[in-house]
């Protein structure tokens, strides 16, 4: 989710009504200097993050290579081969969008791969003219993932006109060259991720401070402000209209495969709980991460409840609640909204629980600007 939607939307000042459950007093708070945060952020590094822009530089190499194959000979087969592994490779963003810190951070890497919506009129301008520079600021609402997904399931509303445009159009030519730029950008920007990281990882694990450089403080609040901006809000939240008091079903991710929106909120709320609880990249090692963190710090909520085991526990809660929501995230803000909304209160109660009682128990600041009134 970009900025683009929060410039689009008049914001109005939100104040929830959901109270940060509140941590005890900590006698223990000196545990965070004797917790073991380079073993964390090893563990971070080696075993989710590193393998993960691993496994999407895969996703991305296999959809560039099925977009080159439709691009050159358009057909139903090689159509319904590009869609499924733009699927594949979406659903696997979600565990990767988490990730804006370090060369992420420094490449923007969310803004090339994730600008939703797609500003249809840009695209078509560009490709009309033939010149554009996907490296610019102002293109970033026509590439990435909701582009792609224009380009092959939103340009017409059968598969034989979708074809159409890639043969027989006056500017077929011209779109498919286009939508295999787009392909071969996000690659080239994963993959420079993928390759900072390897110089980076021996400075992540290093920094085990917590002022506002370390790399403790620079995860956290990229972990954090994911949560609140791109996943609470861009999924849910904006499209319902959570701030606004209105629907607006064109801010839903994936708005033209509407069957997949939901799919992409579940997988974020279990790629976010499983980075939490330190768990490895498809589940495959179970270390070190916030959760463990948390725990020996020992903050606990009024009831006396340890903050980290109420983190989880909300968090699942959250999560089943999303996966049993009847209906696609785009039908659903029109016709099932005061079910969406509630969803949403229950994604809103957690970010006090991170933003306030974690973000204090690991004695760091916030570092990014809240601007949406929560």
């Amino acid at each position: 989710m970009n900025w683009k939607v929060m410039l689009l939307i008049p914001v109005a000042l939100f104040i929830t009504t959901v109270g940060c459950k509140k941590k005890d007093n900590n006698p223990d708070n000196n545990n965070n200097n004797s917790f073991d945060r380079g073993a964390l952020l090893t563990n971070y590094a080696d075993n989710y993050i590193i393998p993960a822009y691993s496994d999407m530089t895969q996703k991305l190499t296999e959809l560039k290579s099925k977009i080159d194959e439709f691009a050159t000979a358009p057909d139903s087969s090689k159509l319904a081969a590009a869609r499924t592994t733009w699927q594949t490779a979406y659903i696997t963003w979600q565990s990767v969008d988490l990730l804006e810190f370090g060369p992420e951070a420094s490449l923007s890497l969310r803004n090339y791969i994730n600008t939703f919506p797609v500003t249809v009129s840009k695209l078509d301008a560009n490709i009309t003219s033939g010149s554009y520079d996907l490296e610019q600021f102002g293109n970033k609402d026509a590439q990435g993932f909701p582009a792609i997904e224009y380009l092959l399931s939103g340009i017409a509303s059968t598969n034989a006109a979708v074809i159409g445009y890639y043969t027989t159009d006056a500017q077929a030519t011209a779109r498919k060259q286009y939508l295999q730029a787009l392909a071969a950008k996000m690659l080239s920007k994963v993959s420079d991720v993928k390759s900072a990281w390897n110089t980076y990882r021996n400075t992540y694990i290093s920094s085990t401070g917590t002022d506002a450089g370390s790399s403790i403080s620079l995860t956290t609040n990229a972990f954090v402000q994911y949560y609140e901006r791109f996943l609470r809000s861009g999924k849910i939240g904006l499209p319902v209209g959570a701030m606004t008091g209105v629907a607006a079903p064109t801010l839903t991710e994936a708005y033209y495969t509407p069957t997949l929106s939901k799919e992409l909120a579940v997988a974020a709320m279990n790629a976010f709980k499983n980075f939490y609880n330190g768990k490895g990249y498809n589940n495959n090692t179970d270390g070190m991460g916030f959760n463990d963190y948390l725990m020996a710090v020992g903050t606990k909520d009024q009831t006396g409840k340890a903050m980290a085991t109420v983190i989880n526990d909300d968090l699942s809660s959250a999560t089943s609640s999303l996966g049993a929501y009847p209906t696609t995230i785009k039908d659903g803000v029109i016709n099932k909204r005061s079910e969406l909304l509630a969803i949403y209160e229950q994604l809103q109660s957690i970010v006090p629980l991170l933003k306030v009682d974690m973000v204090s128990a690991f004695g760091i600041s916030i570092t990014y600007t809240d601007n949406d009134g929560d």
